[in-house]
C-alpha cells in the first residue's frame, strides 16, 4: 500500500498542474503594479482612502493574501489627496516608486521616493520628491519609466490638450525629466472614449529589441475600460510619434461570460523561473461596479512575430496554471 501511495504521489508530481484562480488579493486594489526583487514579488497599492502608499511582499505571484505589508509613505496634510498609480522600478541599480499625488495649488503631479536599500524594498524609503519636468506647468498622472535602447524616458498622462493624452520626454536621471516634451498619443477612437476620452496607465514591456507601450483607454469607471498598445523598435527614436506603430484597437477588454469588466491599468512582471511574462491589472466583477477594482493576473504569450498575445480575462471561477517555477499556491 505504501508503495502504491508513493507511486501515485510521484505520478501526480509529474503530471498534476498546480492551479490558481483570480483575484490575487481580496481587497480594493486599484492600479496595481508588481516588481520581482530577488525571490519575492512586491505589490504596490494606494490604501486608506488613497492616503497611504503600501507594499505587499509575497514569494507567490498568485497570492498576496496575508502577505507582509508595509506603509512606505503616508501624508497627513488635509489638502493632499489622490495618491494613485504607484509603480516600483529599478533604475541604475536603485529602487524607486513613482506615483501620482494631488498637492494644491499644483494639482495632480508625479512624485517619486527612493529605497534606502535597493535589495530590501520593505526597508526605509525617502521622502517624496515631485518630479520636475522642465518648462511644464500642467499637471500629470500615471507616470512610468521607459528604458529604450540604453536611454531613459518618462511617459505620463495629462489633460493639457483637453483630453487625457500621453506624453513622453527624456530623463536626465531617475528623478529629473527634461525637454523636449512630445504629445505621444491622443484618444480619438470610440473604444477609448467611453465615459470620456482617455489614454492612461502606460507601462512598458520589451521583446526582441522592441518596446511595447501598453496603455488603458476610456474611463476606469466604465465597464469598457480596455488595454491597447503602441510599439517601436529599439533603433528608432521614441520622441518621434510617427515612429510608433499602433496595434489598432483594444487587445484586452471585458469578458461578460465570466463577469470581468473595467479591465485595465496593467503592469508586467516575470514568472519565478524568468521564462514567462505575467500581467497584473485591475477589474470589477459586475458591469455596474465602480470603485471595487481588484488586482488580478494573466499570463502573456508572444506571437511568432514577437508581438504580445493577450488572453481573454479570466473570471473568479476559472482556474489557470500557476506561473512557471512556482511550486505552491
Amino acid at each position: 500500500m505504501n508503495q502504491i501511495l508513493v507511486f501515485l504521489c510521484m505520478l501526480c508530481m509529474a503530471n498534476c498542474q498546480l492551479m490558481f484562480s483570480n483575484p490575487i488579493i481580496d481587497k480594493l486594489s486599484a492600479d496595481p503594479a508588481i516588481l520581482r526583487v530577488g525571490n519575492n514579488y512586491y505589490l504596490t497599492l494606494s490604501e486608506n482612502g488613497e492616503t497611504e502608499l503600501v507594499i505587499y511582499k509575497s514569494p507567490l505571484l498568485t497570492n498576496f493574501r496575508n502577505a507582509e505589508r508595509k506603509v512606505v509613505y503616508s501624508f497627513n496634510k488635509p489638502d493632499h489627496s489622490d495618491m494613485w498609480a504607484s509603480e516600483m522600478h529599478e533604475v541604475d541599480g536603485e529602487l524607486y516608486i513613482y506615483f501620482t499625488m494631488n498637492t494644491p495649488p499644483i494639482g495632480h503631479h508625479m512624485h517619486v521616493i527612493k529605497a534606502e536599500n535597493a535589495s530590501d524594498p520593505m526597508g526605509n524609503w525617502s521622502e517624496p520628491l515631485r518630479i520636475p519636468v522642465s518648462g511644464w506647468d500642467d499637471g500629470g498622472i500615471d507616470g512610468t519609466i521607459m528604458k529604450h535602447n540604453g536611454q531613459l524616458y518618462f511617459v505620463w498622462t495629462s489633460g493639457r490638450v483637453g483630453r487625457l493624452s500621453m506624453y513622453i520626454a527624456p530623463m536626465v536621471n531617475a528623478t529629473f525629466v527634461t525637454r523636449p516634451i512630445v504629445l505621444l498619443r491622443m484618444p480619438t477612437e470610440d473604444w477609448e472614449c467611453n465615459d470620456g476620452c482617455l489614454n492612461e496607465g502606460a507601462y512598458l514591456i520589451y521583446n526582441r529589441n522592441v518596446s511595447y507601450l501598453v496603455f488603458s483607454g476610456s474611463s476606469t469607471w466604465d465597464p469598457n475600460y480596455s488595454l491597447s498598445y503602441i510599439s517601436i523598435p529599439f533603433e528608432k527614436d521614441p520622441m518621434d510619434p510617427n515612429n510608433w506603430d499602433y496595434v489598432g484597437g483594444p487587445v484586452f477588454t471585458r469578458n461578460d461570460e465570466e463577469d470581468v469588466y473595467n479591465t485595465g491599468h496593467a503592469a508586467f512582471t516575470v514568472s519565478p523561473d524568468l521564462t514567462e511574462t505575467w500581467m497584473v491589472y485591475h477589474a470589477v466583477a459586475n458591469s455596474t461596479g465602480r470603485d471595487v477594482r481588484i488586482a488580478r493576473i494573466e499570463k502573456i504569450d508572444w506571437n511568432e512575430d514577437g508581438t504580445p498575445k493577450f488572453p481573454r480575462p479570466h473570471g473568479y471561477n476559472h482556474p489557470q496554471p500557476v506561473p512557471s517555477g512556482q511550486t505552491e499556491v
